[in-house]
């Protein structure tokens, strides 16, 4: 009996070493307490040759869960152009745990180019008027990156784009999931040339 029991504790112990060996390691966490942002703007793509794209979002944690809404579309990206329209906010995180301004949403998109995506849309509000703020968006279908724009600054000129980042104060309904979500499934793979 007592070698029945040890080897159920063993298969048990075995089975959930193996659960947390094959689970993604993330840095990235849901702000604590959480918050949300909003945003809109536009920004010049110096990868397509000085191509632009404009963005509106909100998202964030909502009575313990998330919500939102990811709005972008790139103006000159192959004929009719490329827009991306979330249909679910999956996850809302801060890449840099330390209390920083910056946030990932993440979650999927139907675009009208790619067909369903996962999306990783990265922002950083850095005061008023909005000109130092950031912006950027990786799409990933699949496992592999399907479209990248680095995050880059929304001005000071109109070089870059402009636009205004705001993150919210938390307030009693911004609150999160009890379990937080790994970053790397919601959004469907890392944050690798995304940047900051």
């Amino acid at each position: 009996m007592r070698r029945l029991v040890s080897a159920i504790a063993l298969a048990a112990s075995v089975a959930i070493m193996l659960t947390l060996a094959i689970r993604p390691v993330s840095a990235h966490v849901v702000p604590s307490p959480c918050d949300f942002t909003t945003g809109g703007g536009w920004i010049i793509i110096l990868e397509e040759g000085g191509d632009q794209a404009n963005f509106g979002i909100v998202a964030g944690c909502k009575n313990g869960g998330f919500y939102g809404d990811v709005n972008y579309v790139d103006h000159n990206f192959g004929p009719p152009g490329f827009h991306v329209r979330s249909t679910s906010i999956d996850g809302y995180f801060d890449p840099i745990p330390s209390g920083s301004t910056y946030r990932d949403i993440c979650g999927t998109a139907s675009t009208n180019v790619y067909g369903d995506v996962k999306f990783r849309v990265r922002t950083q509000d850095n005061g008023e008027p909005g000109a130092n703020d950031r912006f950027g968006i990786k799409l990933m279908q699949n496992g592999t990156v399907v479209y990248l724009v680095t995050t880059r600054q929304l001005g000071p000129t109109d070089a870059n784009g402009g636009g205004n980042i705001q993150l919210h104060n938390p307030n009693p309904s911004t609150t999160g999931p009890a379990v937080p979500p790994f970053d790397f499934v919601v959004c469907g793979g890392d944050d690798s040339g995304l940047g900051f």
